[in-house]
């Protein structure tokens, strides 16, 4: 009697050790997502950081092929995140959409650089009226970027929010 309960007992946590075994890599792998859009956007020498130096020397064409490299590298870890499979995790599915909504969130406020970017090139060279309606433009544009941070703040909410109840569901 006392050997078939420390069985049971052994075989529950053995299965129970699996799945958050699956949960950990899952997070883990996550997480490395979240390393990776950090070196993007602000990692010493990632494209972020050259694009503001392209910025400062007023080297428009290399910045804006910066922005699409960054495009670029947000694409693959959005691939990645893709690819991560959820099968008999709990709560992973919520998160791993949340994850994607979250990172293409970021891809669009960083591509929106371009846009702006480009209106900054404008400026130099744009004399009286077309100066005038450059300098428009350009405050247009920082409308439009304040919209697209309202939504990466909505997307890190939710994401924030799956990641509570991930940990919850799977004891992390």
């Amino acid at each position: 009697m006392r050997i078939s309960i420390l069985l049971t007992v052994f075989l529950f946590i053995t299965m129970s050790s699996c799945k958050s075994s699956k949960a950990v890599d899952f997070k883990g792998s996550l997480d490395q997502s979240e390393h990776k859009a950090f070196d993007i956007i602000v990692g010493k020498n990632g494209s972020g950081e050259k694009k503001l130096e392209y910025l400062v020397k007023e080297d428009y064409t290399n910045a804006i092929k910066t922005v699409d490299q960054q495009s670029k590298e947000f694409d693959l870890l959005i691939a990645d995140i893709s690819k991560l499979s959820t099968d008999g995790i709990s709560e992973a599915e919520p998160l791993k959409t949340a994850s994607l909504e979250y990172y293409q969130a970021l891809k669009e406020l960083h591509s929106f650089d371009k846009k702006e970017i480009k209106q900054q090139a404008l400026l130099k060279i744009a004399k009286d009226t077309e100066l005038k309606n450059a300098q428009n433009k350009l405050i247009a544009l920082a409308h439009q970027k304040k919209t697209l941070y309202n939504v990466v703040y909505k997307k890190e909410a939710l994401l924030h929010n799956a990641s509570e109840a991930f940990r919850n569901a799977n004891g992390l």
